[in-house]
């Protein structure tokens, strides 16, 4: 029996610790945001035929950061982390960070084994590059790579952005800092972005944080509005397709979109009935004119807006 907990910033290196640990073994794969900790704590304490060991990874885990927990979830993770099931291995994920002082990330720490990984450096970011580069048989040069780590806030963006060039060049080659500035987005673009999703999933404390970082950028709460304006009229029109059974595909034809967006924004939408998208875009309109017409102070409308929907 052994039980892991692995912080980092980054899906890729979260993933690298999971696979030094399972080897070539097979898990159960859970996800906290998707099932119940009671569904979790019952499946680690079925035993596997034969008495093999079981092993299950639970990506998501909220529960160790900072991020209030009920008192029931609480009382069921420190039960079990005091008796765990003896046949199984269980490996807590989480992008969201740790707080040492929780009880249950306590235990963990004392009893079996955490491994909080520090974010990458900027040298240590070169590293990643030139060494996923030299493995993918391209070149690149010092110019390109301060480039994309400047225009990036992750490992894990970093990687998709190194993607989407190998792509580009369709074969191995120089990397041309031209070509990187044509393909990999501004910080602007991709904080615009961020700041976006951050909204549609509620995350207030994600969107303040953006929001300021835009204000240094001296991004206009205008042109973020028009951004979520367009986000939640997408969803509104994903749920009339979808009401008219069209399939995924059709619907991406429909609205101009990729089969992959078609199905983000369908996740997305599902934190939201019908009325509260049709009410959000509703307000976003009305700032959008009581900001242009003087009657609304930008940056407090913005902030309202967000304060009540993030709620």
């Amino acid at each position: 029996m052994n039980i892991y907990l692995i912080a980092a910033e980054s899906y890729r290196l979260i993933t690298q610790e999971i696979n030094k640990i399972v080897k070539d073994n097979s898990y159960i794969l859970m996800n906290l945001k998707k099932v119940t900790l009671n569904d979790i704590i019952k499946e680690a304490s079925y035993f596997n035929i034969g008495d093999s060991k079981k092993i299950i990874v639970v990506t998501n885990a909220y529960l160790f950061g900072s991020t209030k927990v009920n008192e029931k979830d609480s009382e069921l993770l420190i039960n079990y982390l005091n008796n765990p099931c003896p046949t199984t291995d269980i490996i807590f994920t989480t992008q969201e960070g740790i707080d040492l002082r929780k009880k249950a990330t306590k235990i963990v720490k004392e009893k079996y084994h955490l491994l909080n990984v520090l974010p990458k450096t900027w040298r240590e970011k070169e590293d990643e590059i030139k060494k996923y580069v030299q493995e993918n048989k391209f070149t690149i040069d010092l110019e390109s790579i301060n480039y994309i780590i400047s225009n990036t806030s992750s490992l894990d963006e970093i990687y998709n952005e190194l993607d989407k060039i190998f792509l580009f060049y369709n074969k191995p080659s120089l990397i041309k800092i031209n070509d990187v500035k044509n393909i990999v987005g501004s910080i602007i673009d991709n904080n615009n972005f961020h700041f976006v999703s951050a909204v549609i999933d509620k995350d207030l404390k994600k969107a303040l944080k953006l929001l300021q970082n835009l204000k240094v950028y001296k991004v206009e709460p205008l042109t973020l509005i028009v951004l979520l304006a367009r986000e939640y009229r997408n969803m509104f029109y994903l749920r009339k397709y979808q009401s008219q059974n069209l399939t995924s595909w059709e619907i991406g034809k429909r609205m101009n979109l990729q089969e992959w967006q078609v199905n983000k924004l369908y996740a997305n939408s599902l934190k939201y009935s019908e009325k509260e998208i049709l009410e959000t875009i509703h307000n976003l309109a009305d700032l959008d004119i009581g900001i242009k017409t003087g009657r609304l102070d930008k940056d407090v409308a913005l902030m309202t807006f967000l304060i009540k929907v993030c709620a």
